[in-house]
């Protein structure tokens, strides 16, 4: 009984220690995205649209003061509203810099740059 005692009490010192070892440096800065994204989802006008574009905007701005990498999606959510106002040269821009900061979205960020490519050609 007492090695059970002695082993529980040795593992939770351990576990509390690595504890304190924990990095609270912010990997990403979000800013207002969440606040932005549901007003333009829940009341989906063109002030709520022009907000979270400007959140958008912001995001990646603060990241590069920051020195942070732009959050995952951002880039990409970017460039569809770009592609969904029919600026699509920008659009283009953004799916890149999607692409080349996350390459595992390279698959979507190619197939959304062809759809604004293939728009560009139509008009």
């Amino acid at each position: 009984m007492r090695k059970k005692s002695i082993y529980i009490s040795f593992l939770l010192f351990v576990i509390f220690s690595l504890m304190g070892c924990a990095t609270t440096e912010k990997m990403y800065y979000w800013g207002d995205y969440s606040t932005t994204l549901y007003a333009a989802r829940k009341d989906a006008n063109d002030e709520n649209f022009l907000k979270h574009k400007n959140t958008l905007e912001n995001i990646i701005t603060e990241s590069q003061k920051r020195n942070l990498r732009v959050p995952p999606g951002v880039y990409g959510e970017l460039g569809y509203i770009y592609f969904r106002q029919n600026n699509n040269d920008t659009a283009v821009k953004y799916y890149e810099m999607e692409a080349r900061t996350y390459p595992e979205s390279r698959v979507f960020m190619d197939r959304l740059t062809q759809a604004a490519k293939a728009k560009n050609t139509k008009n």
